[in-house]
């Protein structure tokens, strides 16, 4: 996905016309229906807006090329303000932070945040006090079954979002389900009942991608969890995901029938791709997907 610059992309794309990118299914519009899982009864929808920032890296000083956008705190806050000069209609109900954020960097910044905001653990947040200090700046969120947990989820407006902790122990950039540091054991089943909830539409967030053919790559899921975790995606079907940890142009692409998309970070990037987040709009049927631009490299 390439921005035109200072310009906003809207990409209204259903899941149809994408089909064939990675060997989805000829039907994508029963996907409840798949190998036998229940058909999903949806309630009355009503359309709202969120965003999703990816890798704000809080606590990092001032890049080369883009100095002018200053520290990860103020990249941040340039996300959070591009957010609330959008017209009324279109500011987001919430903001997901798909990890690496710098715990006490962001915790600064965070009070500041009119916009309510949910976030997962990313590689950065591996440790078990930095877990713990993640936990607790978001207590209303990181709990399962009412236990304490690295990974959870809410339902906004009869749509179910679902974080998942594929971070594990250590800060390796290969990502995992289980790890020692993990909390509690048997996220895998977790994931498997979330994703079969009565919800109609559901979306996942996470800070590690899978490799969508599941092969052994650095940078994504590792091999098995990878082939589990899409194995898992292609008969449950969530309406989409999405991922930071690339630090690279934001990519979407399918599994299954799921749209998937990899958000460029709002800090720093490869390739001198600029820096964004993502404006999604829920509305019947479909995803509207919006890229906003926050800063250019020179």
């Amino acid at each position: 996905m390439r921005i035109a610059r200072r310009q906003f992309i809207a990409q209204v794309i259903s899941a149809r016309a994408l089909l064939g990118v990675l060997g989805g299914p000829a039907h994508a519009g029963s996907k409840s229906e798949a190998k036998g899982l229940p058909r999903c009864t949806a309630a009355r929808e009503e359309p709202f807006t969120f965003a999703v920032v990816a890798d704000p890296h809080c606590s990092e000083k001032a890049k080369p090329h883009i100095e002018q956008y200053g520290t990860g705190v103020d990249k941040f806050r340039a996300c959070v303000h591009a957010m609330e000069r959008l017209p009324q209609r279109e500011r987001p109900d919430f903001v997901l932070v798909v990890g690496d954020i710098h715990v006490a960097a962001f915790k600064q910044v965070l009070k500041d945040v009119a916009i309510p905001v949910h976030a997962i653990a990313g590689n950065h947040e591996s440790s078990p006090l930095l877990r713990k200090e993640l936990r607790d700046m978001f207590p209303q969120d990181f709990k399962s079954d009412d236990r304490e947990a690295d990974y959870y989820s809410f339902v906004h407006k009869s749509v179910r979002f679902v974080g998942i902790c594929d971070a594990g122990l250590g800060g390796e950039h290969v990502g995992q389900l289980c790890s020692e540091n993990i909390m509690p054991r048997g996220q895998c089943e977790w994931i498997e009942r979330e994703l079969n909830q009565r919800e109609a539409r559901k979306i996942v967030f996470a800070h590690i991608p899978p490799d969508p053919l599941g092969q052994d790559r650095n940078s994504y899921m590792s091999r098995n969890d990878s082939r589990w975790f899409n194995d898992v995606v292609r008969r449950s079907g969530p309406e989409a995901m999405f991922f930071g940890h690339l630090h690279r142009e934001t990519e979407e692409y399918l599994i299954g029938g799921t749209r998937c998309f990899n958000v460029r970070s709002c800090c720093w990037n490869f390739g001198n791709a600029s820096l964004g987040f993502l404006l999604v709009q829920v509305v019947p049927d479909k995803l509207v997907i919006r890229e906003i631009e926050t800063g250019l490299y020179s």
